[in-house]
């Protein structure tokens, strides 16, 4: 009978070690996975159940009633408002800082 030096318990937990890993390359399953097949369904499963009125996207017919006058005056004040905040932004933010601590 032989005894256990620490050389057989090495060579024991390699031999399982080696086996584990190889049992994990092993190919199981052969069969393509379900997944693969349904791939991007969740995605799309996902918007249609967050649209809240999927029937609207089917209609083809341009949308009619805007005025064309306020709309341009609507998009020249976002785009005025837009620059003008844009320019405050690029000249910096000032602090007043002369009576800070002054009770």
């Amino acid at each position: 009978m032989q005894t256990l030096n620490k050389e057989n318990i090495k060579q024991a937990v390699a031999g399982i070690l080696f086996l584990t890993l190889m049992t994990g390359c092993a190919e199981w399953n052969s069969h393509p996975v379900v997944t693969e097949q349904n791939f991007g369904h969740a995605v799309n499963n996902m918007i249609k159940n967050q649209t809240l009125y999927p029937e609207h996207g089917q209609d083809d017919t341009p949308i009619l009633g805007l005025d064309g006058q306020k709309s341009q005056a609507v998009i020249r004040a976002y785009r005025e408002g837009a620059s003008d905040r844009l320019d405050k932004a690029k000249q910096g933010a000032s602090f007043d800082v002369k009576n800070v601590g002054s009770d």
